[in-house]
């Protein structure tokens, strides 16, 4: 078998391998449910504080953190809750939040909550994939005159396999100061996601888009 042979069937190989891992790992989060008070006839939101509601503290500065660092990096401007609120326990009633509002001089509050993790199986069925095969010899099936590769196919089997995702379910909802009322919310899911920050970063990305469409950010 010839080098350039050889050095093509590895990188059809690698190439191949490395499209399963994508397959079967990659990350998506969407949103699966959205609302926003269609009848809001306040003014666009400007100054929005964030609030992470999770069992970690350390998960919820590192969500909050991540999640104002996105935002504002769209030229929007947010507040993570936890410089305000450094211990949350201490802020568990509508009052206190209201204060730390008023003293940030916030137009909207986003709480994000974690709605737990569930794990789906599924199977993915065998496949037959048509590799080619190359050839040096002259004609049609090999290396001619033209200076191509010509190429012949084989038949490769791939066999079924089950894979597991890990779907991350969160809530978000976005209130208005103002006159105090919830203007959106939606409900996403994170499909084996490979980071905490790649979550709230595709998080964000759909937030903010649907927020703009919604008519109530710039």
């Amino acid at each position: 078998m010839s080098i350039r042979k050889i050095i093509y069937f590895l990188l059809s190989g690698v190439i191949f391998t490395l499209f399963l891992g994508l397959s079967a790992c990659s990350s998506q989060t969407t949103l699966y449910e959205r609302w926003n008070d269609e009848q809001y006839s306040g003014p666009m939101l400007n100054k929005i504080l964030v609030l992470g509601v999770f069992k970690d503290d350390i998960q919820r500065r590192s969500f909050e953190a991540t999640f104002v660092k996105e935002v504002n990096a769209k030229n929007k401007q947010a507040i993570a809750g936890y410089t305000l609120m450094p211990e949350a326990e201490d802020y568990d009633s509508k009052e206190d939040i209201l204060a730390v509002v008023k003293k940030m001089g916030a137009d909207s509050v986003l709480i994000t909550s974690y709605k737990g993790t569930i794990e789906k199986q599924r199977e993915v069925p065998p496949r037959v994939d048509y590799v080619p095969r190359m050839g040096m010899g002259y004609g049609r099936y090999g290396y001619g005159y033209g200076g191509y590769y010509g190429s012949r196919y084989e038949a490769v089997y791939r066999p079924g396999y089950t894979v597991t995702d890990t779907i991350v379910q969160l809530e978000t909802r976005v209130f208005s100061v103002a006159d105090k009322k919830l203007v959106w919310a939606g409900k996403s899911k994170s499909v084996n996601v490979s980071s905490g920050e790649k979550l709230v970063k595709e998080l964000v990305k759909l937030v903010v888009k649907d927020m703009k469409e919604s008519g109530l950010i710039k």
